[in-house]
């Protein structure tokens, strides 16, 4: 940045027949970016190549706009971004050529996990493959906003390197009565960016604490990934959910009066409104081009101004759920709030 700016950027989809026009393919997410002091210079986007395979020699970055689309040449390729210098705003992305040799490239086995029911033993483990600069919180949103609290991620030693349009088989241990489908799958970068699915399902059919699971290459001797995976919420002595913790206090306000008594404050002091938007989003109480709407706001002041203006339009039910999830979040500014009212 050449000086002080609040930069907003989100992910937004590729158009791939743009890029087929000019014989490029999606090789990282494209990001939308703002920036209204026009302060940043430079961007430095990341790729997933490897530099000794040659695939960076084939990158370059798209510049898509209302009007059109342009290629902008790398000023610097490092291990693990794009360096760009930029004189306008709009969306950008890193792009590979179709016709580029095929290389192995970073990429992430993320884990999802769907616990028993209660009083069933089945359970099914999601394996996605994906390009290491996917951005793994988005991953996470997306399997939420389809999935709801059915699913759990779970944390493993993600990175190894695999190859586009290579299949690969999962394997683990131990087999006994248990299921992997498909029995192979290819591995497919440009849909990565966007349609975030299982490559493999897992599924149990009985208690399952622990898991060795193994990647390999169809046609290798050698596993390209392997993890002993952790599955805690299996176990045989899995009872009904109990209920979280108290809240350390017990307000008598409701969702409605405490958003009517303290809109003017929140408009100066409620500070973590991505997570909010993100948790108003998981409850419908926002839908995607609302929350864009938000977050196009050129400053946080005005994206405040923008939610709060959405919840008194849409009424109590929503003032209601805005209302829990701003407790979750940050519940002492609740608490300051309602103490200055009594």
């Amino acid at each position: 940045m050449e000086g002080e700016g609040e930069v907003l950027y989100r992910t937004v989809s590729w158009d791939r027949s743009l890029l087929a026009q000019h014989g490029r393919r999606p090789a990282g997410p494209l990001f939308n970016i703002e920036c209204p002091q026009e302060s940043v210079c430079q961007l430095h986007l990341p790729h997933c190549q490897i530099h000794s395979e040659g695939g960076c020699d084939f990158l370059s970055v798209a510049h898509v706009t209302d009007d059109g689309f342009e290629l902008i040449p790398p000023v610097t390729i490092t291990d693990s971004h794009v360096v760009i210098n930029i004189t306008g705003f709009s969306a950008f992305g890193n792009t590979d050529e179709e016709r580029a040799p095929i290389s192995p490239i970073n990429a992430l086995v993320l884990l999802f996990y769907q616990p028993p029911l209660v009083n069933q033993t089945r359970s099914i483990l999601n394996v996605l493959l994906l390009p290491n600069n996917v951005i793994i919180q988005e991953v996470q949103h997306e399997r939420r906003r389809r999935n709801g609290d059915k699913e759990r991620y779970i944390e493993s030693v993600s990175h190894c390197k695999l190859t586009p349009n290579q299949e690969y088989t999962l394997t683990m241990d131990p087999a006994d009565a248990h299921t992997i489908k498909p029995n192979k799958a290819e591995f497919v970068t440009f849909d990565s960016y966007e349609n975030y699915i299982p490559t493999f399902r897992m599924l149990f059919r009985t208690f399952v604490e622990e898991v060795n699971v193994l990647l390999k290459e169809i046609g290798a001797s050698e596993h390209v990934w392997d993890d002993l995976v952790w599955l805690p919420a299996s176990t045989a002595t899995q009872e009904a959910p109990q209920p979280g913790p108290q809240p350390a206090f017990q307000s008598a306000l409701s969702g409605p009066v405490f958003f009517r008594r303290h809109r003017a404050s929140l408009q100066t002091r409620l500070c973590l409104l991505q997570p909010l938007l993100l948790r108003l989003q998981d409850k419908r109480v926002l839908i995607d081009e609302e929350r864009e709407e938000v977050v196009s706001k050129p400053s946080q002041t005005l994206q405040k101004q923008a939610l709060l203006d959405m919840l008194a339009r849409k009424g109590e039910g929503a003032q209601e759920e805005f209302y829990q999830a701003l407790k979750a979040i940050d519940v002492y500014l609740v608490l300051d709030l309602e103490d200055r009212q009594m």
